[in-house]
């Protein structure tokens, strides 16, 4: 079923606004940035940058120290993590945009990364204990902060959006790699079904967390290359992706007389997931938003996949110049693509000047475009895969 798109929001390594962030994606930028932190095999990285109309700017970061930036000052920073407080704006934001109200009949879902204990809010708890488990507060528990378990809590924004917005619909919040498709599809059925007349859809997720990282590494999925070496997703050199971050939000109606563009969502797990993604949205597609692990073998069969489902389409990839960001990603090409089809161009991938042989040409520079159906898809943990179709009316 596909549904209505009439507003959205994001906050982005390329910018905090839409058309500030798709000004940079059509100009090819990358925002991958060194990570001054060291212990990690993945230096280059894609955060979310200070909002240039908050008022608030952040403390610049000292050598060594975290690149993140800071949301807005808000009183629910005590205990709720900076990815959160991003998707509470994104979400605020995007129904503000409308023109809708909240009420019974509107719903809320939300994709989060997935519910962990970040390991920076440990460090400083147990760096310094020992074997004898004597003084453990002194030795480092009494630097835990106070509000601990509630920054962990992967309801926190559909819990704290609901109260603020009045949204008082069906909802649910989906957790894990492929989270924002599952909420995206959610809400569709729940409109197929009139169990509510509108939703409000957030997904965010960050990459860059110390455990992610490293888990990143281990599996060799994340680049280890310099910023002056980074190659692109397509590239016969290409030796992995940039982890990013990035928080987003839409608002969908089952119908509106002219919505931004129409939204279709596939999420699945197993083997073939991306395969099967691919095929159920692929129709009449003429520009795709592709995987773009970074990795050559994974690359090609990808776009062997889609020579055979949409030969002759054109090739981007959002993630060339935002990173991966996770459970943000379907939110963000749903986003970006309708952008892209509306200004009837078609974003180059981020760094790629001449691509690996193969079906499908990537998009090196800026092109025109008369696509009015765009495909985005998306692989997460091993076996997990999303598929997102965008339609626009000329």
């Amino acid at each position: 079923m596909t549904v209505a798109m009439i507003a959205r929001a994001w906050r982005t390594p390329l910018g905090d606004t839409i058309d500030a962030a798709m000004a940079r994606l059509f100009a090819g930028e990358r925002a991958a940035t060194r990570d001054p932190r060291d212990g990690y095999a993945c230096t280059s990285v894609s955060s979310i940058p200070p909002h240039s109309h908050s008022g608030v700017l952040p403390r610049p970061a000292k050598p060594g120290s975290s690149i993140r930036q800071e949301p807005r000052r808000s009183r629910d920073a005590r205990f709720l993590r900076r990815l959160v407080l991003f998707g509470l704006e994104a979400a605020i934001e995007a129904l503000s945009a409308s023109g809708l109200t909240g009420g019974p009949r509107v719903g809320l879902f939300s994709g989060v990364g997935g519910l962990r204990a970040h390991w920076d809010d440990m460090i400083a708890a147990f760096a310094n204990q020992r074997d004898d488990g004597e003084r453990m507060w002194e030795r480092g528990l009494k630097d835990v902060h106070p509000y601990w378990m509630l920054r962990h809590l992967s309801n926190n924004v559909h819990a704290l959006a609901s109260a603020e917005l009045d949204l008082r619909g069906e909802g649910a919040t989906f957790g894990g790699g492929n989270g924002g498709a599952q909420a995206f599809a959610a809400a569709a059925r729940a409109l197929r079904d009139h169990a509510i007349d509108a939703a409000v859809v957030v997904a965010y997720d960050s990459l860059l967390e110390p455990e992610t990282l490293v888990e990143l590494g281990a599996r060799g999925a994340a680049t280890t290359a310099a910023l002056d070496q980074l190659v692109a997703p397509y590239a016969a050199e290409a030796r992995g992706f940039v982890p990013g971050e990035a928080a987003a939000a839409v608002v969908l109606v089952r119908d509106a007389a002219a919505p931004i563009a129409r939204i279709a969502v596939a999420e699945t797990a197993g083997d073939g997931a991306l395969a099967r993604c691919a095929a159920a949205l692929a129709d009449g597609a003429q520009l795709v938003d592709g995987a773009a692990r970074a990795w050559p073998l994974h690359d090609r069969e990808e776009r062997a996949l889609l020579g055979a489902l949409v030969a002759g389409a054109q090739l981007t990839a959002i993630s060339a110049a935002i990173g991966q960001v996770g459970a943000a990603t379907a939110l963000v090409q749903a986003i970006a693509l309708a952008e892209m089809l509306r200004a009837e161009t078609a974003a180059p991938i981020a760094g790629l000047a001449r691509a690996d042989a193969g079906p499908l040409s990537p998009i090196t520079c800026a092109t025109p475009t008369t696509a009015r159906i765009a495909l985005g898809l998306h692989t997460a943990a091993p076996g997990l895969a999303s598929a997102v179709r965008v339609e626009v009316s000329r």
